[in-house]
């Protein structure tokens, strides 16, 4: 058993020394890193790396969970996303962890361009498609999509007009893929 401190993400071994165990998991590459700040210890009989906290339990994403993250890049066909809250865990989590949002996974109808969709600064309402990060995100269906987004001119938040996003300082209409439970409606 090992006294040094891990971080979320660390390298404790590889998958041909050890089993990823509690507080551990399997990336692409085939390392077993760190999913908390913890101790790693390493059950060297049953080939297995675990990692006991030294804070509270922070709520993983798993697969089939409705998560809340803010969008950081937005690429020609895929935006990045930093995970900020699971729904129905913690009220937020101290960590953020990796997100990708592809545009198969925006709408069941074609969409041109990824960027008719998120924008940088936005803040959507997704599922979660894997179990491991970095995690595959999907907005597709009415509950998910953009919960709260920002003027691409000014940067104050847009009001929902009906079907689109307004601006009331600049005066102008954004295209965005609207959740149904946007944050900021237009009151009448």
């Amino acid at each position: 058993m090992s006294n040094e401190l891990v971080l979320p993400g660390d390298v404790l071994g590889v998958i041909e020394e050890y089993f990823p165990g509690q507080g551990a998991y399997q990336d692409d590459d085939g390392n077993v890193r760190s999913q908390i700040i913890g101790i790693p210890a390493f059950d060297l009989k049953g080939h297995v790396a675990t990692v006991r906290g030294i804070t509270s339990p922070m709520a993983m994403p798993k697969k089939n969970d409705v998560v809340l993250a803010r969008i950081t890049d937005v690429k020609s066909n895929i935006a990045s996303a930093k995970i900020f809250q699971v729904e129905g865990k913690h009220p937020r989590s101290p960590y953020l962890f990796s997100g990708f949002l592809h545009v198969s996974r925006i709408s069941t109808s074609y969409v041109k361009s990824i960027y008719d969709a998120v924008r940088i600064g936005d803040v959507i309402r997704a599922q979660v498609l894997t179990s491991t990060p970095p995690y595959i995100l999907s907005i597709r269906g009415k509950d998910y999509g953009v919960v709260l987004a920002y003027c691409s001119s000014c940067l104050g938040p847009l009001i929902l007009r009906s079907i689109s996003l307004y601006c009331p300082r600049c005066k102008k209409m954004e295209k965005r893929k609207v959740a149904f439970k946007y944050y900021i409606r237009l009151r009448v």
